[in-house]
């Protein structure tokens, strides 16, 4: 039985080793990962956060993987002093995790209100410059005093690629202003036609990707802050939250499955008081 036991230590001692061997490939992937996607680094530029923050989403089961290895190896082997400081160091590190993910929110939100606010934009001063350029060309059309004037007017202004041109030489000034500015209204309704609004599939891709991140984020957050831990503190930080909140709630306790399922995570009290009196059951 003795070498029964001292078999099976040495086997979860070396379980232990290979998950934290494991969890650390992880990391390093996901960070391999995570730095290939931002590089290099635009902080202002709106399709660098939305590809930062996508980055950091579509990957995040792998580092969250990697905690829980850690955790399980330092479960197996609590002899081993490096794998219970590792363990620690991660569950630290963990917490930057949680409120990184807590402020991607935010960030989606803000990112996704900006792309579709500057392609908005973008269709906006289209728009006013197609129609500065037009007001100009009738009003030199509609302001010409003869067809010499009008034909110096039309070459200083130079719009040879929006076809109006001075081709009629031998017609009289009002027919000649009449065929141009019929041919200019056909021209600034095609210009006008092709720019157009975002389509509604762009915007709709822009909402059900950042609804997607907005609910992932926080989930990724949960399962962090599970494995997470402060320095000097002997339960996991969703615990230690969760526990704030109900001893900060009006009712001033949680509910009966909550108070049970904090009684099992929260570490064990000497039940006798100084007097050495044991609590009534």
């Amino acid at each position: 039985m003795a070498s029964s036991k001292e078999f099976s230590e040495f086997d979860s001692a070396l379980l232990a080793d290979r998950l934290a061997f494991m969890a650390i490939a992880l990391f390093v992937i996901y960070l391999i990962t995570l730095l290939a996607s931002v590089l290099p680094i635009r902080l202002l530029d709106n399709a660098w956060q939305l590809r930062f923050i996508s980055a950091c989403l579509d990957s995040a089961t792998i580092p969250l993987l990697a905690l829980g290895l850690i955790h399980l190896a330092a479960y197996l082997d609590p002899g081993n002093p490096t794998l219970q400081r590792r363990r620690d160091a991660v569950a630290r590190l963990a917490i930057v995790a949680v409120i990184g993910f807590l402020l991607i929110v935010p960030l989606q939100a803000y990112a996704g209100w900006q792309r579709v606010a500057t392609a908005r934009a973008n269709v906006a001063r289209q728009l006013s410059a197609a129609t500065s350029t037009f007001d100009l060309l009738q009003y030199t059309i509609t302001s010409a005093s003869s067809l010499d004037n009008l034909q110096a007017r039309l070459q200083a202004i130079q719009t040879p690629s929006l076809g109006i041109r001075f081709e009629t030489l031998g017609d009289t000034l009002p027919e000649t202003k009449r065929t141009m500015l019929a041919r200019l209204k056909v021209v600034r309704e095609q210009v006008e036609a092709r720019i157009q609004a975002p389509a509604p599939q762009a915007i709709e891709a822009v909402i059900k990707d950042s609804l997607r991140v907005m609910l992932s984020a926080p989930a990724l957050a949960i399962g962090f802050a599970m494995g997470a831990q402060r320095k000097g503190s002997d339960v996991p930080l969703l615990v230690e939250w969760h526990t704030r909140l109900s001893l900060q709630s009006p009712r001033g306790t949680g509910s009966p499955r909550d108070d049970a399922y904090l009684s099992q995570l929260l570490p064990e009290e000497d039940d006798t008081s100084e007097t050495g009196v044991p609590p009534p059951p």
